[in-house]
């Protein structure tokens, strides 16, 4: 199940920031000392080099090898296509043209930068971080976009402003488990998910966020569904237990990549989300 609302033109977001969750090296108009997460000789290798080891994975049926491409919200959707498809038909490749990197400074470890791309017709925005020197750069994000977000604010170097993610993803996994008061103005598709009255958690992974004009936060974050039981199940869902010969009660665990954007006060917006079967028990 896959569903994009709006989001992010190409050409028109620039990112350089770093995570949501804090930075020690932050000072108080969130600027983050430290060396870019990849030098610009640099960026454009990793993006070629991600490329190729996801098209490989993409062909392989190897959970291990899909390991090695992405993260955080990513990994648990690939790994259980994987398990159910095997190989992957070659439609699931991906060849991003027309980069824009946005890389923000950094000081430590984990670092990440980002990508604004066209891939196959379609505009994406892909986060790709990695957690230490020797480790891999993997791809944390990949959402499908249109639109335009809120303005971006700049340091006098021009870097994007690290922001705190307000809440939104914590705000948004309540909204989803039923909760009228959490401080959040829904889209449509999330209106319309609540329905089921599964149970939701932001997370796995941290989410990304930058500071805009107005002094509000533009937040990329995942969230967890879990199956609270019952009901019909979604195709996506049918057709795993079809191919894999499950039978019998089971529960789902759906993944779901957002953007989002909150204000400095006031409830926060869903921008766009992405929302895919992650496992089957």
């Amino acid at each position: 199940m896959r569903r994009v609302l709006a989001g992010v033109t190409v050409g028109v977001l620039v990112l350089a920031a770093g995570c949501s969750g804090g930075d020690e090296d932050a000072g108080t108009d969130g600027n983050v000392a430290g060396e870019p997460a990849v030098t610009a000789e640099e960026s454009a290798r990793v993006l070629a080099d991600w490329t190729r080891r996801y098209n490989e994975a993409v062909g392989s049926g190897d959970a291990k090898v899909w390991r090695e491409a992405v993260t955080g919200p990513l990994a648990a959707p690939v790994e259980a296509r994987v398990r159910a498809y095997g190989r992957l038909p070659g439609s699931a490749r991906v060849e991003p043209r027309n980069p824009v990197f946005y890389v923000p400074r950094q000081k430590g470890w984990p670092r990440w930068f980002a990508v604004a791309a066209l891939d196959g017709g379609r505009q994406v925005l892909a986060v790709f971080a990695r957690a230490g020197a020797k480790d891999r750069w993997r791809a944390a994000h990949w959402l499908p976009f249109k639109g335009r977000p809120p303005e971006l604010a700049y340091d006098s170097e021009g870097y994007a402003v690290p922001a705190p993610d307000r809440g939104v993803a914590a705000a948004h996994a309540a909204y989803l488990g039923g909760d009228d008061t959490a401080p959040l103005t829904p889209d449509a598709f999330s209106s319309g998910a609540r329905a089921r009255r599964d149970r939701f958690a932001p997370g796995p992974g941290p989410s990304y966020a930058l500071q805009t004009k107005d002094g509000g936060s533009l937040v990329w974050y995942g969230l967890t569904q879990e199956q609270a039981g019952g009901g019909t199940p979604r195709a996506e869902l049918r057709d795993h237990l079809t191919r894999t010969g499950r039978t019998g009660g089971v529960r789902a665990t759906w993944q779901w990549l957002a953007i989002g954007y909150a204000p400095v006060s006031g409830r926060a917006n869903v921008l766009g989300e992405s929302v895919s079967l992650a496992a089957v028990r």
